[in-house]
């Protein structure tokens, strides 16, 4: 009984450091005042596009992303989305339609999570994980979507957040972050100790989602 007690304390401090971490990250967000140089611009896919049309969340990253992009921040943008109806390919029509390049895109449709985003974007041979990235997504997610990044092996991440403005506010995402704070650690670590015993990815790739 203690050791449950013990996990469950543990639990409920992660989570409580997770919104009260994530909320001071929300409220103090300021974009930066030089854009940043990267090698990509990585938008992780939000809400899907169930009728083939972007929305929300998704819509924002992706004007985030193409706004970035006419700037010089980066030559190339990595869409990355999965589940039953990938949001990447939608992304990735909007952003030819807005002027970017077909060789500028590539496309990552098999993630179902943010773990997963950042681990199947590690896997395209056409980026170096020592040079720098710019990911885009939202501000209450950036934090963990960053840590998600770093994991998968990237050196250098920059953040860029497709909604720089507005006032904090607790709402179904921030306290969603409290809940996908821990199970973001647990779930990394353990993937951290199946690569290191070589057991092959289709074996422990469900856990991430």
């Amino acid at each position: 009984m203690g050791l449950i007690r013990w996990i469950l304390s543990l639990a409920i401090l992660t989570m409580w450091c997770a919104l009260i971490g994530t909320g001071l990250y929300v409220a103090m967000y300021e974009p930066a005042d030089e854009t940043p140089s990267a090698q990509a611009i990585v938008v992780l896919g939000g809400n899907p596009a169930t009728d083939g049309v972007l929305r929300g969340e998704s819509e924002q990253r992706l004007e985030r992303a193409v706004a970035l992009y006419e700037q010089g921040a980066a030559p190339l943008l990595v869409l990355t989305g999965g589940g039953d109806q990938p949001v990447a390919p939608v992304m990735a029509e909007a952003a030819r339609a807005a002027g970017v390049p077909e060789e500028a895109i590539l496309i990552e449709t098999a993630s179902r999570s943010t773990l997963q985003n950042a681990l199947f974007t590690s896997d395209f041979a056409d980026l170096d994980k020592a040079e720098p990235i710019i990911i885009v997504t939202q501000r209450y997610h950036l934090p963990r979507a960053w840590a998600s990044f770093r994991w998968a092996g990237f050196q250098v991440v920059h953040r860029s957040a497709a909604d720089p403005a507005g006032e904090f506010t607790i709402n179904r995402q921030l306290l969603a972050e409290t809940v996908k704070w821990p199970l973001n650690i647990l779930r990394a670590a353990a993937a951290s100790v199946a690569m290191v015993a070589d057991t092959p990815r289709e074996n422990y790739l469900k856990y991430l989602e």
